[in-house]
């Protein structure tokens, strides 16, 4: 046909209202099976293009997400950032959605209300990623009335929906693994800010550990996780605690940095520290020895933070609902770091 093909076009040719187009368009419930597969094929064979200005418009909607993480995160966890984004824009894509992402610092986290996307009503809510955003800026944003749900964070007073990573009881098992399998006694957590919750938490793992073992915990804390921190870290824990025998890092990138300073310092690793991490970041298993380590699982947090995007979007915003804290599971991975044979 001459003219671009309209919801009302579909409607007439499918026999159905343009209410249903319009929900099978936007992947609503309560369409059957069989009346969706004639609109899809109908709007395919008249190559329906969906208008997004006339969408948003309709809808009062963007068809946009935003995804807003700290410049330091993507450099110190870039993989398992990057994991995270892919989860993220998969599940974007296959709800319709389109993302937006940005990085913020400092100085864009002072005024939560000059982010472009939300000044300018860019994106139909947020994913706030990591734990180095400050809790007044994601308060802030929170009360801007967009949807809301946190990646790798939550906040100690108001109730926001998460999904975060099983930190405390990994590190446990972890820790547990170095002091039953390898007989360690002097164990020291390099930690990063007290402020984030992976890193209490993950602390909390390591500390439990110990008090079951009746062992005394010993405790470094770093402004950020990086490599640089950890080697830093990694000194200050060798002059502090000279008879330590095994090092639990607070993620990859710490227990890297943390491994170079021991190698530089002619230690042997890890006959004399073993050394261990968390994230499972793709090049722990590059270094000799190669690090044990807790396997995340990032893609899945990305796509289940989507996925509570959507129905938070979704809901009557005058209507009260149930937060969401959700925990996704890991894996411990064995390498030669603790002592064992790679396998």
């Amino acid at each position: 046909m001459a003219n671009k093909p309209t919801l009302r076009d579909i409607a007439e040719k499918a026999d159905v209202s343009v209410s249903t187009v319009s929900r099978v368009l936007n992947d609503q419930p309560g369409i059957g099976d069989q009346t969706r597969a004639r609109v899809l094929a109908v709007a395919q064979e008249m190559r329906f293009v969906p208008n997004a200005a006339a969408k948003s418009l309709a809808t009062n909607r963007t068809g946009n997400i935003g995804f807003v993480t700290y410049k330091w995160s993507v450099s110190s966890r870039f993989a398992a950032a990057s994991l995270d984004a892919i989860g993220i824009n998969e599940e974007s894509q296959r709800l319709g959605y389109h993302v937006v992402s940005t990085l913020v610092d400092q100085k864009a986290m002072a005024d939560p209300f000059q982010l472009p996307m939300v000044r300018q009503n860019r994106v139909d809510g947020l994913i706030l990623a990591g734990p180095a955003l400050k809790s007044s800026f994601i308060l802030g944003l929170y009360n801007s009335g967009l949807p809301i749900v946190l990646l790798d964070n939550d906040l100690r007073g108001t109730d926001i929906d998460c999904v975060l990573h099983e930190n405390e009881s990994s590190t446990y098992h972890l820790t547990r693994h170095l002091i039953q399998e390898h007989q360690h006694k002097d164990i020291v957590f390099l930690a990063g800010p007290e402020t984030w919750l992976s890193s209490r938490e993950r602390g909390a793992g390591y500390q439990r550990a110990l008090a079951d073992a009746s062992l005394k915990p010993h405790v470094i804390h770093m402004p950020s996780t990086t490599v640089e921190t950890g080697m830093e870290a990694m000194k200050t824990a060798l002059e502090q605690a000279p008879e330590l025998t095994a090092v639990v890092a607070v993620n990859d990138a710490v227990a890297v940095g943390a491994m170079r300073v021991i190698k530089e310092a002619g230690i042997l690793i890890p006959k004399q520290i073993a050394v261990v991490g968390f994230d499972n970041i793709c090049w722990t298993q590059l270094h000799d020895p190669a690090l044990t380590t807790v396997h995340t699982y990032g893609v899945e947090m990305g796509r289940q933070a989507v996925r509570r995007l959507a129905e938070l979007i979704d809901l009557n915003p005058d209507e009260e609902h149930a937060r969401l804290r959700l925990r996704v599971g890991t894996k411990l991975v064995i390498r030669r770091s603790c002592g064992c044979d790679a396998h």
